[in-house]
Parts: structure tokens; sequence; C-alpha cells
């Protein structure tokens, strides 16, 4: 209890921190909206805690857009939806298994802007919401969100810190990575015997326009 009261503070002095920072910067600023889409790969793997598994990264796609709304020539806030497609190896002992999980991934970014040559160097702090649309083990053919016995295995909820760093080259064409931590425990029904946090790292291209 006491570690989800931490890191339930520590989203929300980030996120109270990201709306102070666009107060500042909004004081002054003229506001300009433009958007695009992206692409990603993304590579995800749980934290484990008392729990006798391991956790395998493995790869999966995710497509979605964003809107980047200018404050000045240096910073810009920028709200993003992905449709995300996760998966990873879960292994215990001889046997193994995939966790697969469709949903909805909406980061908030707080961006900085570096114009370099021809393009634009941009880098993001913000925090994200997740919400599990389905998610399954693959082998075991066991539904993670569907009720069983008036118990669900997993949360369909997610939240936590993101970070993002790219380049964006003059005809809009953007290459980036990210990162993002979550700081919900994404077990339900063993969430006060052991805790699964998600870990996602992503590389792709977007396009700006």
């Amino acid at each position: 209890m006491n570690e989800n009261k931490r890191t339930n503070k520590t989203f929300i002095f980030t996120f109270l921190s990201m709306l102070i920072a666009v107060s500042l910067f909004n004081a002054n600023a003229q506001v300009a909206v433009s958007g695009g889409l992206k692409m990603e790969a993304n590579i995800h793997q749980f934290w484990l805690y008392d729990l006798e598994v391991i956790s395998e990264i493995k790869m999966a796609p995710g497509l979605g857009g964003f809107l980047n709304i200018e404050l000045n020539d240096k910073f810009a806030i920028q709200p993003e939806t992905m449709l995300s497609f996760r998966n990873s190896g879960i292994r215990e002992g001889n046997r193994k298994d995939d966790f697969q999980q469709w949903g909805l991934i909406i980061p908030v970014y707080l961006v900085g802007r570096e114009c370099i040559g021809n393009g634009t160097w941009y880098f993001g702090l913000g925090v994200y919401t997740g919400l599990g649309l389905n998610a399954r083990m693959k082998n075991a053919k066991t539904a993670l969100y569907k009720e069983i016995e008036g118990k669900v295995i997993m949360n369909r909820w997610d939240y936590g810190i993101s970070a993002m760093l790219g380049y964006e080259y003059s005809s809009g064409i953007q290459v980036n990575a990210g990162l993002q931590l979550g700081l919900k425990d994404q077990l339900d029904a063993s969430k006060n015997d052991a805790s699964v946090i998600n870990k996602v790292i992503t590389v792709g291209m977007g396009y700006h326009f």
C-alpha cells in the first residue's frame, strides 16, 4: 500500500509540474496547433516482484497520431494517441507462454526543440495513461481481463512517466525513440501478494503535417 501511495504521488507530482510549466510558457505564447501520424515498434517487458517467473522482451507494432501545440519557438505540448500491441514472453521453469495485449496509450509531453541545420532535434518528458482493450496468455488461452469467480487477473488501466527523443527533417519526416515506465501495479486478483509493472521502449517514424 505504501508503495502504491509513493507511485501515485510521483505521477501526480509529474503531472502538476507539467501544468505549471505550461502555464508559465503560455503566459506570453501565441499558440499554433499542428499534427501528424506515428508508427512504431515497441519492446515490452514486465518488472516482476515476488513472482517466481521471468519476463522476456519481445517486439510488437503500434500506430497513432499526435497534436503539436506550440507555446513558442522552443517549447510545445504534444498529446498523442497510440493503438499499441504489446507482446512479451513469460517463463516459469521449463514452461513458456506469451503475454499479448491490445490497448490505447495516451501520453502527454512537454517538448523542447532545437533547430540544427535543416532539421530539428526534439525531446519530451511527460506522463501517460493506458487502457487495455484485450489481453491474454497465448498458449494457456487465458483472458486476463475476464472476471472468473468474481476475480480479474489483470487491471485494464495503467499510468506512468514517459520520455522521448527524436529528429524532424525539413520535409516533416520524424525518427524517434521513447521510454515508458509504469507506476501502477497491473495485477488485480493477486495485487496484495505480488506486483507487475510495465516497462516499454519504442522506436519509430512519423510525419508532421
